[in-house]
């Protein structure tokens, strides 16, 4: 067997491998569009109009659910609390306490409105809380994140809302 063949078949068959891994989800599209329409509504009730993310371990994205009435900047805001979630182990509020504050560039009004930088040179990363893990035993199977509500401890309160949603119910 030539080495171009030999390389070849290797390429083939990881490519296989890497499909059959991504094809199965770890959290079932029944139960992340459950737990991120349940986030949406427990901020709903609170006054809250936001964006729910669930995302699986291997950081594809399962579910976006954009509120009605959430600024668009909700959505990015989310997925990078869902991608912290994933890439720490932890909570993305939990992260954000691991993390020294920047060093101030304006005023506090203009940092309300700026999305942070990046962190230890992810530009995924996030500080702010929100975004929870979804556990099956002690093993991280997915994310989910909430963004827009008055604080991100609010946000942290709607995306647990979502997480007791489908508790004990996936396998």
């Amino acid at each position: 067997m030539t080495r171009s063949l030999a390389l070849a078949i290797i390429a083939i068959l990881t490519a296989n491998v890497f499909c059959a891994r991504t094809a199965t989800a770890e959290v079932p599209m029944a139960k992340a569009i459950e737990a991120a329409q349940s986030a949406v509504g427990a901020c709903r009730a609170n006054g809250y109009n936001v964006t729910a993310t669930v995302l699986d371990s291997d950081l594809s994205t399962r579910v976006v659910l954009r509120g009605d009435g959430a600024p668009e900047t909700t959505v990015e805001i989310a997925r990078r609390k869902a991608y912290t979630v994933i890439k720490t182990g932890m909570s993305s509020g939990d992260f954000g306490k691991t993390v020294p504050a920047p060093p101030t560039r304006a005023s506090p009004q203009a940092r309300s409105r700026q999305l942070p930088d990046a962190i230890n040179g992810d530009p995924n990363l996030i500080t702010w809380a929100g975004g929870v893990p979804i556990k099956l035993g002690d093993k991280i199977v997915g994310s989910i994140s909430v963004s827009g509500a008055a604080g991100g401890d609010k946000d942290e309160d709607c995306a647990n809302a979502g997480l007791a949603k489908i508790a004990g119910r996936l396998r």
